[in-house]
């Protein structure tokens, strides 16, 4: 249960208002309350890994608190959030001149998004609470999703790309990085040539790093603020679309081409040849595409 559900109003709460949907193993809260006096009470419990996200705050400010009787030391933000991981209680504290707020809670199935997100799930990033921290990306994405009409199932597929974006940002820690990170022209080129030349070769970070000059975690980060995608990603797509070219062109069984793109082995190439496409390598063979 979250922000109250079911339980009894804080005597300070006038009114309470929620829409709750749920997305791609992410239920997304909307929650508007109006209040008179200082209010505090459970937002997440302890049985929920949850962001918190201050949406709207009117003549007052609201606090994450991890214990009740213990004030957030980090100064106030707006549109701050609080992530709080699995077995931590998160309380909401509003000022008594406070008497209008808007906040979002993102409740987030783990054990789902890992087996979905696979290689782009970080338990880390999970696994401690982030106080009053803030994303303009994050805040942009969440106002989207509450902005979804209520049961316009039309509109799915919108709501499962958001959470999707706003799970794989809250990921990835420092994900923003300084300016003027992207990688220069040259050193963007030197590095894809690289990747495609060496396809059917498993390649290091350190190399690709090495080739920019950039230290691993920096070559990383400007990978994707230059691509849009992980290096692993990047490869992924270029081994998929060698793959396809081979289907087409050839009729090389499946653990040969496999061996030429630098999957490890037949099984492996048709589950992520699958999970891109939706189709079996051998369907899509078969249908010329």
């Amino acid at each position: 249960m979250s922000a109250d559900d079911g339980r009894a109003l804080h005597e300070n709460v006038v009114r309470i208002e929620r829409r709750v949907h749920t997305w791609n193993c992410v239920t997304v809260i909307d929650v508007e309350e109006h209040t008179r006096g200082e209010v505090l009470h459970a937002l997440v419990n302890d049985e929920e890994t949850g962001v918190a996200m201050a949406l709207e705050e009117v003549g007052g400010v609201t606090e994450p608190r991890l214990e009740p009787d213990r004030a957030c030391m980090l100064d106030h933000r707006p549109n701050h959030m609080t992530l709080v991981p699995k077995g931590m209680p998160l309380w909401g504290h509003g000022a008594k001149d406070l008497h209008y707020s808007r906040y979002a809670l993102l409740l987030f199935d783990l054990d789902a998004l890992e087996a979905r997100f696979e290689e782009d799930f970080d338990a880390r990033m999970f696994a401690r609470p982030r106080l009053r921290f803030t994303d303009d990306r994050i805040h942009a994405l969440v106002r989207m999703l509450i902005n979804i009409p209520d049961r316009d199932a039309s509109m799915t597929l919108l709501g499962d790309s958001l959470t999707s974006a706003v799970f794989a940002l809250l990921s990835r820690e420092n994900e923003r990085g300084p300016a003027g990170t992207k990688l220069s022209c040259h050193a963007l080129r030197l590095v894809e040539s690289y990747i495609r030349d060496q396809l059917p070769r498993r390649i290091e970070l350190r190399e690709l790093a090495e080739l920019a000059q950039m230290s691993q975690w920096h070559f990383s980060r400007g990978f994707k603020a230059s691509t849009g995608l992980s290096p692993y990603q990047w490869q992924l797509t270029k081994r998929l679309e060698r793959v396809k070219e081979l289907l087409l062109r050839s009729d090389a069984p499946l653990n040969v081409i496999a061996k030429a793109t630098g999957f490890c082995n037949a099984t492996h190439l048709i589950r992520a040849f699958e999970r891109r496409t939706g189709e079996a390598p051998a369907v899509w063979r078969r249908d010329g595409k």
